[in-house]
């Protein structure tokens, strides 16, 4: 038969001259199922798909016959045929095998046999992978496939506060998660800047809290601020959150709402500032970040919310609701009578025990009701109410402390489960919140923690992909920031042991990507892209493509003062830069491309003095913003505002000290610095700067004069290279200590927690 469109056979074609032919022989050899199920065992040829399939009715549930009928006529044109008895698939559900498990056996027919409704639809969705297209011809390579899940939790998230999506749009993004056998969807329904579901009881949440004034433009720390001052917002009737969750229920979602308290509340208290501190009428915001205005600790407000949850719970059936619990500043806690009556009354030590008895009252109500609460791990602070359960966001600390305590944990570390955060460095990409998540990191993410014994590990429900949308407006961003990395997510989750990632990247270049084709995803391709690095070398650095790349050629255009320049590039090759004389700075914009996609990979090097230096990083940074190490800051690379992860280095210490080898005594006139602000993710400068220098590494000299109080500057928030200090001095080695903020302070973003400090590029000039 004929093919939808020749797009998918355009695919496969190009793309497997992006995969390295002698470790993948043959198209047929690699397996094409997402996530990758634990017995795949080829048979020799092909199955022909006939213009009509006949299926079996029995043993087929029957929302499971419309969606497979509804996915074979409309996306691959085959018309269906339903009888008791079918020679082309047959359903089989049999008992003693573990929960959802199922099998898929292709010869001449296919049978599908299966041990719960959930796993005969996720054997559905694994046969519609598995269908291919040739020569104007469908077909299923003839195999045996036998699968189960690992963790039971298995989800995506996704904010509709910040920018408003419709119910077909939500829609949507269930079916693309039901692809990869997604189990749970957390819908963040409300937050500062919209409240997005109709609660009867309180109509003016929806009247008032669903619509803002306002938006902010760029990036929230762009200065100077601008906004497009329009109304904007929209939000759910509960006739339509019943269909959605229906709509979920038959594709095995569930659908777990977030109500958030007791911060990121100001949409509900524009509506009803009556339960906030102060009283004062405030409207919706159109700003991103942390708001000091949450919900006051008060009894009334605690009957405010349960009157809100009566009727949430009528919509959702999920045995988990979720109450948000993060990032709630305490200044308007400290200042509230009512707040520090509370306190009084109830023998609580601090604000921080106040949030504690806040989730703890949310805690008694939804066991009261039969349900589970779960919030992020900031529920941790003050003590964990007695039925909780902890989804770990700020790196997996939480979840394991919560495992240790028998509180059951769902890990989302920003390091690897953000999808808001930019996934390539083309300088293409959508504007983002920033950090750096490419496809192969998210590969690497496991969410069991180290630390646990056996018991703790039954507490580890599983693990979800966040996606906040301050950056993302619009239903095709959202698919270009969810996919394809949501299926490297989807391997974390289902997958008991993972093939190699190379492997995995074979089947979404030989199957995947054919098959988000033929579903109209709009997904990002960057996993094509070059793979290069950047290594210091004995009078610069050195751009060179990996040996690992694909077999495939790379043009590299690089223009600077001294003209244009093209360079063919294939693995393994190299490009020098060397560092400059003295003083002499030398921008130089690279560009990167291929003949297989029109986006082209990009940065500006900027070729300086210390070029290439070696830095001796004494105190090491973290974990999730290490970049190349002391080679980051030397590199060429100035770290960008709106900021990535992979041009920073990120610290939580408050001194750090690294030193430089210049390679030989030198005179020393000056050196510039680059350090990030900003204060919504709690990321500031450090407030002193200390610099010495020393001929051997050993004896040292400190220089006073040198020294940057940074709180004494006006920064410019867009300046790259804030700080100059002034040396005026000789020697090989160079010592740089900074002091930051023990913790942030009050009335900030994060306060009273650690502050990070991120610090890029340093150029030395020399007299």
């Amino acid at each position: 038969m004929k093919l939808k469109t020749f797009a998918s056979l355009l695919i496969i074609l190009v793309v497997t001259k992006l995969v390295n032919a002698q470790s993948i022989p043959t198209i047929s050899a690699v397996q094409p199922i997402v996530p990758t199920p634990e017995v795949y065992k080829l048979v020799e040829g092909q199955l022909i798909l006939a213009d009509n399939i006949s299926v079996s009715s029995k043993d087929l549930p029957e929302n499971i016959k419309t969606y497979l009928i509804e996915k074979l006529n409309h996306v691959y044109e085959l018309r269906t045929t339903i009888s008791a008895v079918s020679k082309d698939l047959i359903f089989k559900k049999i008992v003693n095998v573990p929960k959802d498990w199922y099998s898929i056996n292709v010869n001449e027919t296919i049978t599908i046999t299966y041990s719960s409704e959930e796993s005969c639809f996720y054997a559905v969705v694994s046969l519609l992978q598995m269908i291919e297209g040739k020569n104007g011809e469908l077909f299923i390579q003839k195999c045996f496939v036998q699968d189960a899940p690992n963790f039971q939790w298995r989800g995506l998230h996704l904010d509709v506060a910040r920018h408003f999506y419709t119910v077909e749009e939500v829609k949507r993004f269930i079916d693309l998660m039901a692809f990869y056998k997604f189990n749970t969807f957390h819908w963040h329904l409300t937050d500062d800047q919209g409240w997005r579901i109709e609660i009867k009881k309180y109509p003016k949440l929806t009247e008032i809290g669903a619509w803002r004034d306002s938006t902010v433009n760029a990036h929230y720390s762009t200065i100077p601020r601008t906004y497009t001052v329009e109304k904007y917002g929209g939000y759910y009737t509960q006739e339509q959150i019943k269909e959605v969750v229906s709509y979920a229920a038959a594709q095995y979602i569930t659908i777990v709402p977030e109500i958030e308290m007791p911060g990121h509340a100001r949409a509900a208290l524009a509506a009803y500032p009556q339960y906030s501190c102060t009283g004062e009428q405030q409207g919706v915001p159109g700003l991103w970040g942390v708001f000091d205005d949450i919900f006051c600790a008060h009894e009334s407000t605690f009957d405010f919310l349960y009157g809100i949850m009566d009727e949430v719970l009528e919509l959702f059936p999920s045995t988990y609701i979720h109450i948000g619990g993060d990032e709630a500043p305490k200044a308007r806690w400290k200042k509230c009578k009512k707040c520090q009556a509370v306190i009084r009354e109830n023998g609580l030590k601090d604000e921080h025990e106040l949030q504690s008895y806040f989730i703890g009252k949310m805690d008694e109500y939804l066991t009261a009701k039969g349900r589970k609460l779960i919030g992020w791990d900031e529920i941790l602070e003050g003590g964990l109410s007695p039925n909780a359960a902890v989804m770990s966001w700020r790196g997996m600390e939480g979840g394991l402390e919560a495992a240790k305590m028998k509180h059951y944990a769902v890990m989302s570390p920003g390091s690897h489960c953000y999808f808001d955060h930019y996934q390539s460095d083309s300088p293409s990409e959508p504007l983002a919140i920033g950090g750096y998540t490419p496809i192969e990191k998210v590969y690497q993410f496991s969410p069991i923690p180290t630390g646990l014994d056996n018991e703790g590990l039954t507490y580890i429900l599983g693990g979800q992909a966040n996606l906040w949308t301050e950056y993302i407006p619009t239903m095709q961003q959202l698919e270009y920031m969810t996919y394809p990395r949501a299926l490297a997510l989807s391997q974390a989750l289902w997958c008991k042991s993972r093939p190699a990632y190379a492997d995995f990247k074979a089947t979404l270049l030989y199957h995947q990507f054919d098959f988000l084709e033929r579903y109209n995803v709009n997904f990002s391709k960057a996993v094509t892209f070059a793979k290069y690095s950047l290594k210091n070398t004995e009078n610069g650095v050195k751009l060179e493509l990996a040996k690992e790349a694909a077999d495939q050629s790379f043009n590299v255009h690089y223009s600077d003062t001294n003209g244009a320049h093209d360079q063919g590039l294939t693995k393994g090759d190299s490009i020098v830069f060397e560092r400059t004389e003295i003083n002499q700075v030398n921008p130089v914009k690279v560009e990167i491309s291929n003949k297989f996609t029109d986006d082209k990979q990009g940065f500006t090097l900027i070729q300086h003095p210390s070029l290439g230096l070696k830095v001796e990083l004494i105190t090491k940074p973290s974990a999730q913003y290490s970049g190349k190490g002391g080679e980051t800051l030397t590199d060429g690379i100035l770290g960008t505002r709106p900021w990535k992860g992979n041009e920073w280095l990120g610290f939580q210490d408050q001194e750090i000290e690294l030193q430089v080898d210049l390679g030989k005594v030198s005179a020393i006139d000056s050196i510039d610095l680059s350090f990030l602000q900003d204060e919504g993710s709690w990321i500031h400068h450090p407030y002193i700067l200390r610099f010495s220098v020393s001929k051997n590494g050993k004896k040292w000299k400190y220089l006073k004069n040198a020294e940057i109080k940074t709180y004494e500057y006006t920064i410019d928030p867009n300046n790259l290279m804030p700080y100059r200090a002034i040396l005026k001095s000789k020697g090989r080695f160079v010592s740089i200590k900074l002091t930051t903020f023990d913790v942030i302070p009050e009335g900030l973003p994060g306060e009273n927690n650690v502050p990070w400090t991120f610090m890029d590029e340093l150029i030395i000039y020399f007299k």
